[in-house]
């Protein structure tokens, strides 16, 4: 279950890899098994066919050479003169007549080693022979090796071709053993009486070339059947492969368990004669073979894999990049942010899928457009609303204040005030904006407090102490004018005297704007009711607090305290710095 849920959180990529890798590498995999179990029993069976071929072929052209080399001991074994002159008694020939003889023999014997490969006959004979001498190298005494192992062994064998190995001294002083043919020469009156031995000799080495190997490391060797060995291919083999001397005989090559480990041998008898043909093969060597075949084809198939997942990736990334800058956009959409998706179009299911998000998009972004269109006319009516209470309010208190200057006959101060009026409304409707810069809100202040002056007869010092870098700012029109309007009413009229100060400031605090209307009337310290009337019923500050929440949309863009030096008021607004273009 555990693994189940897993893999189902996976990315849609790496399920995408897994699926491809797995329809792509599964078969190739499932085949490289297949295929290299195939192989590997078609090598082991052409290795085994290969080496008793090899081995047959050995074995074939070795009894050819030997039954040749038996048939030329046949022929003199059975030639009657040579019977007859080794049958004779040396007493009883001439000299003369055992040299002529002896002549005749020579002739026969050299022209049967001119027609063969063997290097030499020597014959055994009765040592009172003229010509039989022990270092002599056709004539040499039979007494002389009587006693010698391997003239045991031709003498035992009753008549029979019998190989052996006979050391012997080379004119360099040299000892060789050299591969014998031996055979019986019996005595032409009475066969069961032995006269001598003839041997037809060769060299072990020139039979090396005939025991050729098919496998690395094949050992190939041949010995007699008392286990004398005669000659190999691997002589550095012989002393862990060497077979028991048993007489086995295989006509194919078999396992077999030696001491190192595990073999093949072949051992096969050399025509009639007493020599045997022995192979063996280990099956570590054949293994390494097939595993130089696997190798190969595991860098083959790994390679094919490497190109599959070079061609997988792409493939995976063509489909799943597109999907996932989809989901990054999504994401987006969830944070607020209404991006299309920019890219190339294409006609496959994720492409229909990109296009109908970016038409889906498209779609919200004109719904809030005309949404806040809504909205901003919602607000300008608001804020319009709110203008036309700010705006019949100073008009009726000046109005009462012409009225009044009207009933005391103040001709001139009415001139003025109405001067001052004028100007102040001609700014106001100055083309039709419900927004104007600090600078123009100050002159409306400033129109005002004309009109004041002429009420107060002096009694209002007015003072700005506004940054320059401020005057470009934009607020709500009518702004600090009710500001003012509340510091004289509600502050400086309340003094015992009539008399205070009004000061409007204005400076940039990072990203703010921040302008301050203060006065010097009795202040609001401890006294709650007198903080309730300073702010008014709704007509003047509330209203102000309002619009401002309105157009930078951030509630408390006017707060109320007191002065941090003396007594009066201080009214602050705080709101973010939105300039004029």
């Amino acid at each position: 279950m555990k693994l189940t849920k897993r893999i189902g959180n996976l990315s849609l990529r790496k399920k995408l890899i897994a699926l491809l890798a797995a329809v792509g590498i599964g078969p190739l995999i499932f085949t490289f098994f297949l295929s290299y179990g195939e192989l590997r029993n078609s090598v082991l069976n052409n290795q085994h066919y290969a080496a008793n071929q090899n081995f047959t072929q050995s074995l074939t052209m070795l009894s050819s050479k030997f039954t040749h080399i038996e048939e030329i001991s046949s022929m003199i074994m059975i030639d009657e003169d040579i019977n007859a002159v080794f049958s004779s008694d040396p007493g009883s020939m001439a000299v003369w007549e055992q040299l002529a003889k002896f002549d005749e023999i020579t002739e026969y014997t050299n022209i049967l080693k001119n027609d063969s490969e063997y290097e030499d006959i020597v014959y055994y004979i009765d040592g009172r022979f003229v010509i039989a001498a022990e270092d002599a190298p056709m004539y040499r005494p039979l007494e002389s090796i009587e006693n010698e192992t391997w003239a045991q062994k031709i003498l035992s064998g009753g008549g029979e071709s019998v190989w052996v190995l006979v050391p012997e001294t080379d004119e360099r002083m040299n000892a060789r053993k050299y591969l014998t043919l031996g055979r019986i020469l019996w005595n032409s009156d009475n066969y069961s009486e032995p006269v001598g031995l003839v041997t037809i000799r060769m060299n072990p080495d020139s039979i090396r070339q005939y025991l050729s190997a098919s496998i690395r490391d094949q050992l190939v060797y041949l010995e007699t059947a008392d286990g004398e060995l005669i000659v190999s291919n691997r002589d550095d083999k012989l002393s862990s492969m060497r077979l028991p001397s048993d007489g086995l005989q295989q006509d194919i090559f078999k396992p077999i368990e030696l001491p190192p480990g595990d073999y093949l041998a072949r051992s096969m008898k050399v025509g009639s004669s007493n020599l045997y043909l022995r192979s063996v093969i280990s099956q570590q060597a054949l293994s390494e073979d097939i595993n130089v075949i696997r190798n190969q084809m595991l860098v083959t198939y790994l390679i094919i894999s490497t190109l599959l997942l070079m061609v997988i990736f792409p493939v995976t990334r063509s489909i799943t990049s597109r999907i996932f800058m989809l989901m990054n956009k999504m994401t987006q959409v969830r944070q607020g942010r209404l991006n299309t998706l920019d890219i190339e179009p294409r006609e496959d299911e994720v492409g229909h899928l990109i296009s109908s998000y970016n038409y889906m998009i498209n779609s919200v972004r004109e719904l809030m457009d005309e949404q806040f269109r809504l909205g901003q006319e919602k607000l300008g009516a608001e804020l319009k609303a709110l203008q036309s209470q700010i705006n019949p309010h100073f008009l009726y208190n000046t109005l009462d204040m012409i009225v009044w200057m009207a009933q005391k006959d103040e001709r001139r101060n009415l001139q003025e005030v109405v001067y001052s009026l004028s100007d102040y409304y001609k700014l106001i409707l100055n083309k039709g904006e419900d927004f104007v810069t600090v600078e123009d809100e100050l002159r409306l202040c400033l129109y005002y407090m004309e009109i004041q002056q002429k009420r107060y007869k002096g009694r209002i010092v007015y003072e700005v102490e506004v940054e320059e870098e401020t005057l470009g700012c934009l607020l709500p029109k009518i702004t600090l004018q009710p500001l003012v309007e509340n510091a004289i009413v509600h502050g400086i009229l309340e003094n015992d005297t009539g008399y205070g100060k009004i000061k409007v400031k204005g400076r940039l605090m990072k990203d703010r704007l921040v302008l301050e209307v203060e006065d010097d009337g009795p202040g609001m310290k401890g006294n709650t009711g007198r903080r309730v009337k300073y702010q008014g019923s709704g007509y003047g500050t509330q209203n102000i607090g309002k619009r401002l929440e309105l157009y930078f949309g951030e509630p408390n863009g006017i707060r109320f305290a007191d002065k941090e030096k003396g007594r009066g008021t201080r009214v602050i607004i705080d709101v973010p710095i939105v300039c004029s273009k």
